[in-house]
């Protein structure tokens, strides 16, 4: 039986313009099939996992979720969220950080978050928790999680890193 939580409406008018949140999920999107292409060429089947609610005013109460789960013959083996960048920035939303570690310790599974920039055409991945990270305030008065590029993997090897799971 499923659980459904309950939305809640925006009661705050956004300071990012519904077309530059758009733009974001687009650069993600690119990120996503690029990622799900490479983990199918090595034998992982990746499954949707996290509901898209980009183009409603509303937001789901509880803890963001990672786009995937991958499989590994049919086994589920992790938790993976793609994210594409315009520049050379790696991190995520807190919100999204602590949602993707509470959906990990509930299903006992890792959880990836994979970051494709656009800028330099390169990716990276990390395992969360990461070992170190800041915590900032971007422009957009979002709580960020910035991960130290020491702890982070190139995006190539996140096929090989799965398959020891």
């Amino acid at each position: 039986m499923r659980s459904w939580k309950p939305l809640k409406e925006l009661d705050f008018n956004p300071i990012k313009s519904k077309r530059k949140f758009l733009e974001n999920y687009e650069l993600s999107d690119r990120a996503a099939q690029m990622g799900d292409e490479m983990l199918l060429k090595n034998g992982f089947t990746p499954v949707p996992f996290g509901e898209d609610k980009r183009n409603e005013r509303v937001w789901e109460v509880g803890k963001d979720k990672p786009d995937r789960k991958i499989l590994k013959d049919g086994r589920e083996i992790a938790l993976v969220d793609w994210k594409g960048k315009s520049k050379d920035y790696w991190m995520i939303n807190e919100r999204a950080y602590n949602g993707y570690l509470g959906w990990s310790s509930k299903l006992k599974l890792p959880v990836y978050v994979a970051i494709w920039s656009f800028e330099s055409s390169e990716g990276k991945f990390v395992k969360l928790p990461a070992g170190t990270v800041s915590r900032k305030t971007a422009w957009d008065r979002n709580a960020i999680v910035v991960f130290d590029l020491k702890s982070m993997k190139a995006w190539k090897d996140l096929p090989a890193e799965l398959n020891i799971l």
